[in-house]
């Protein structure tokens, strides 16, 4: 078989990504990228994409790395290239550097190591100098500190410094030698030594090289090239265009492995070779034209070759264990090795013509076909049409149920069927119509319940009624095909559009669809013995994981859905649907799918399922344009830059569609929720790019995401801390600050208000003040005011007593004794008349002297005038006022005494003590009769006391109490005159002290005076 038919063929070249196009060597490192050695430096190859190691020097020579080599050191990382200034260059995690360290370790040897032009480090063949001159002395490294050493003629072996071993061994050059695992191989003209070396004593041992490749006879003959990367640990035997791999078998023996016919290396001029067991991948690295990458198809795709045929398939059936049958007539045969036959049946070809999307084997082997409104019924072997019939509409499927029934869809009739037997009396009979138009699918569970799908939603019909129900959800949704599981417990639905359904107890599940929809047009799906649904679209075909559907029924997650496309092995993504069956499985476990180029076959079990579960890494920061110079895990971003650039990158040499990222920017310490993941749209293959605009100031996790394959939550996980720090009007030091200034700015705005406060209260307390003072000199002038006025209408209130009994009083009783002295001088009693004439006079004296003391006392009330002090002679003045009361008027017949001796004199204002004396005398009058009124004086300390005293009835004890202590009056009180009230306020004015007080019988009155003298 070419080897285009096996093998999916990539040629890379420096147009595609290569810095050159010698490729000298090929690895893989521990993240699964390969890596390739160049005249112009190192290619790191991650399936899809090259990146260019190749700053390791400024010479040009430095970028030349013509070989792999394995760490040697007991802890080893990675691998090593040497370049051509012998300089190592340590690959490990992705990246390739200089590294000085495995110098220093190689000079610690007790052997003398190769260096430039000096010796060889065996670890690949084959090399350009094959057959030319060259050094002999070879060292051929083991790792963990062991190596061999070749100088020609002896073979020694060397552990942890120390030769272990040496045995003699002559032979020109060392391109025979090779290493896997523990052992030291030798391979000349097909004779196999080995070179235990952990067996004692060290010396070659026989192998044998067992499998296909001991039959070829180029390789007797010892035409061979020997492929062999110590990096790798791999060897491969060229013999014309087949290559071998060596596998080591348990005894030290090699068993031979053909992975690659058909292909001639010697035109490619291969120097190296790179094989994935799992993959079945191979790499080949040439010495002109490049990388080429072959990858074994996974599927195979057949083609009819008759005439009246061509590659569209839709309906298809199994006619035997080993063969499908499809509409075009064509028989495909496997004979269980792998080969495949075919064969024509004309009268398949011709009655079915264009109507394709049906056909079946009944349980009798007759193959019943369709075309339009008509139904054949033909002989097994496809050479006779035994029955036909002509229906009222077209056909669209064919389906035979356990009982054997076939039963016959309709595009606008419904559902037909016809029993077994089918003999020529058989007739297809209607079965119901109803809705069911536009059938594109027809199935029957045991339990006698009819799944009919039309193009407008899902029908349950149970057979025995005919009832009919619509499947809620499905409603105007073009049913494609049904699948019911082993368990009858299931029935998961395909549709046109609308991607695919599962029906459970009951409930609906409606998966989601693949990141650009192609599952939306699902035709058909096929579940194998490990699990999985294969379910062929539109584009390409999808592998999912029953688990990952059951746990999305009961709780909805991502779900991963595994992509195949034409690059392994279909001749086209496009597969056919609306076709009952929809897929064919034979016994021997192929798998048969039809599509618009040919019918795809494989065994779902061998399908190596390549996952896209390699590591993430971080491969290029940029910040602003500017590049990091070495990715990190931790970075800072300030907030004035623009935008940070994150390339992220996965080896995978699969299907890239399969390869999804996604990512979420989350603060430090918290999980993103399902809804912060964003998908990145990679126009790149297995590479993402992440753009990051401004950020605020925090501590950030940048986490991106790939899916690994399947299970639900299968990610792989990689992480970016970005610091952005804040501005400096951010930091805490700038809040704490400005939080001491606004507590200052706060304590001196209070103080502030404080003082301008107390400044306000003073100002407005002197406001006060001052407006206090005023108001006090207002209420002051308004008291005076009222005082007077008081005064007023209590002078007015007294004069008009006084009026009333020191005036009225005396005149009225004068103008009655007028009267009765009339009368008297008319009866001639002139001695009667003068005595009342004189009564009159005293009386007129009397209130002459009452009107005198009321004018004095209105002066001094009115226009308040300070009394002035004079002598006064006290003797004179008691006598006085007792003449006018006593010596000369018998007036209630009370005697009058003046005890004062006449040279007594005072200083005080004689009209004022005058006033007083004539009142307190008045009133002693009034309250006596028939007694005795006497005036006389005392001295007390230094002071001279003026005494009045009579045996009258005697002052009241309210009067008396009102007098001396302010005591107020009853309301009832009758207004007795002036006199008191004139004694009470005039008294202060002439006396010290002026008192009051009852006596037994009687009352005294006693004026003290400060100021007395004896003579005038």
């Amino acid at each position: 078989m070419p080897v285009a038919e096996s093998f999916r063929i990539e040629h890379y070249t420096d147009e595609d990504g290569l810095p050159q196009n010698s490729v000298y060597a090929i690895a893989q490192d521990e993240l699964g990228y390969m890596w390739l050695s160049t005249q112009r430096g190192l290619a790191r190859f991650d399936g899809k994409n090259f990146k260019i190691f190749d700053d390791f020097g400024k010479t040009y020579s430095a970028a030349i790395v013509g070989s792999f080599h394995i760490d040697p050191r007991p802890a080893p990382s990675g691998f090593f290239a040497l370049n051509d200034d012998w300089e190592f260059i340590h690959v490990h995690q992705g990246k390739a550097v200089l590294d000085s360290g495995l110098h220093a370790y190689i000079k610690q040897q007790p052997f003398l190591f190769p260096r430039k032009h000096e010796g060889q480090i065996v670890e690949r063949h084959p090399r350009l100098y094959y057959g030319n001159p060259y050094p002999n002395y070879s060292v051929i490294p083991v790792g963990n500190d062991r190596f061999f050493v070749f100088n020609g003629t002896t073979l020694s072996y060397y552990k942890q410094k120390k030769r272990a071993g040496s045995i003699g061994w002559i032979e020109e050059v060392p391109w025979h030698f090779f290493r896997i695992g523990d052992n030291l191989y030798h391979l000349k003209n097909g004779r196999l030594n080995r070179f235990p070396i952990e067996s004692a004593p060290f010396g070659p041992k026989p192998a044998v090289v067992k499998g296909a490749l001991t039959y070829e006879a180029l390789y007797r003959q010892g035409k061979y090239v020997l492929y062999w990367s110590n990096a790798t640990q791999q060897t491969f035997v060229q013999v014309g265009t087949s290559v071998y791999r060596l596998v080591p078998e348990r005894n030290g023996d090699l068993n031979s492995e053909l992975i690659l016919t058909g292909y001639d290396l010697g035109k490619e001029q291969v120097n190296a070779i790179y094989y994935d067991a799992k993959t079945q991948r191979i790499f080949i690295g040439s010495q002109l034209s490049g990388l080429f990458v072959l990858t074994r198809k996974k599927f195979s795709t057949l083609a009819s070759p008759y005439p009246n045929t061509d590659q569209v398939y839709y309906g298809q059936t199994l006619i035997d264990k080993n063969t499908v049958l499809s509409n075009q007539g064509i028989a495909y045969t496997t004979d269980g090795s792998g080969n495949i036959t075919s064969r024509q049946l004309p009268l398949v070809t011709s009655s079915v013509f264009w109507d394709k999307s049906s056909i079946l084997k009944d349980h009798n082997g007759f193959i019943w076909c369709k075309r339009a409104t008509r139904l054949m019924m033909l002989s097994p072997d496809g050479s006779t049409i035994k029955l036909t019939w002509t229906l009222p509409s077209e056909i669209t499927q064919l389906y035979q149920g356990p009982d054997k029934t076939i039963w016959i869809a309709t595009r606008t009739e419904g559902l037909f069927s016809i029993g077994a037997p089918f003999n020529p009396a058989s007739q297809p009979s209607p079965f119901l119509k109803g809705p069911l138009t536009n059938v594109s699918w027809v199935v029957e569970q045991p339990a006698g319940t009819l799944w009919v799908g039309t193009g407008q939603g899902l029908f349950r019909v149970i057979r025995k009624t005919k009832q009919v129900s619509e499947i809620k959800g499905l409603e105007g949704i073009y049913i494609r095909s049904l699948y019911i599981s082993p368990n009858n417990a299931e029935l998961w639905i395909t549709t046109y559009k609308d991607g695919f359904f599962l029906l459970r107890d009951g409930k609906l599940t409606h998966f989601p669809l693949d990141r650009k929809g192609y599952l939306a047009n699902a035709h058909c799906i096929v579940e194998d013995r490990n699990g999985f649904f294969w379910i062929p679209t539109n584009r390409g075909l999808f592998q999912v994981l029953k688990k990952d559907l059951w746990d999305y029924a009961d709780k909805p997650a991502e779900l991963y859905y595994h992509h195949y496309s034409k690059t392994e092995g279909f001749n086209s993504n496009e597969f056919n649907g609306g076709c009952e069956p929809c897929a064919v499985r034979l016994p021997s476990g192929i798998v048969s799918l039809p599509s618009i180029n040919g019918l795809v076959w494989f065994k779902p079990e061998q399908i190596p399922t390549e996952m896209p579960d390699r590591k993430i890494v971080i491969d290029r920061i940029e910040i602003d344009q500017k590049t990091l110079t070495t990715p990190q895990k931790h970075i800072s971003f300030l907030q004035n830059q623009k935008q940070l650039k994150l390339e992220v990158n996965t080896p995978f040499f699969g299907n890239d569609y399969n390869v999804e990222f996604s990512y979420a920017l989350a603060e430090r310490g918290s999980t993103p929720t399902a809804a912060d993941w964003l998908t990145i749209d990679a126009p790149v293959a297995n590479k993402a790019t992440i753009n990051i605009s401004t950020l605020g100031k925090g501590h950030y996790t940048l986490h991106v995401r790939k899916k690994n394959g399947f299970g639900i939550s299968n990610y792989g996980y990689e992480t970016l801390d970005i610091d952005v720090p804040p501005f400096w009007y951010q930091t805490w030091w700038f809040y704490l600050s400005i939080l001491l200034a606004a507590f200052l700015a706060a304590f001196l705005y209070l103080k502030y208000r404080i003082r301008s406060v107390q400044r306000r209260s003073r100002l407005l307390e002197l406001q006060i003040s001052e407006r206090t003072s005023q108001l006090q000199g207002t209420l002051r002038d308004l008291e005076s005011s009222q005082n007077e006025l008081l005064d007023q209408m209590h002078l007015q209130s007294r004069l008009m007593a006084s009026i009333a009994h020191d005036v009225r009083s005396p005149l009225g009783a004068a103008i009655i004794v007028a009267g009765e002295m009339q009368k008297m001088i008319e009866r001639q009693q002139f001695d009667m008349v003068s005595l009342f004439g004189k009564n009159i006079e005293d009386a007129l004296r009397m209130v002459k002297g009452s009107l005198e003391d009321l004018l004095a006392y209105v002066k001094i009330q009115v226009y308040k005038h300070e009394p002035k002090s004079e002598t006064v002679s006290l003797h004179e003045l008691l006598e006085e006022n007792m003449q006018l009361y006593g010596k000369n008027t018998k007036i209630n017949s009370n005697t009058f005494q003046n005890l004062i001796p006449a040279d007594t004199f005072i200083e005080t204002h004689q009209q004022l003590l005058k006033i007083v004396i004539h009142n307190i005398i008045d009133n002693a009058n009034k309250y006596t009769d028939n007694g005795e009124i006497r005036a006389y004086i005392a001295h007390r300390d230094s002071r001279l006391q003026l005494i009045i005293e009579d045996n009258g009835r005697g002052i009241s004890k309210e009067l008396l109490a009102w007098f001396m202590e302010d005591k107020p009056l009853p309301a009832s009180w009758p207004q007795t005159g002036i006199g008191l009230a004139m004694i009470k306020e005039l008294a202060p004015s002439v006396t010290d002290r002026i008192e009051m007080e009852r006596l037994d019988p009687g009352t005294r009155v006693t004026l003290t005076f400060r100021s007395f003298s004896r003579g005038a």
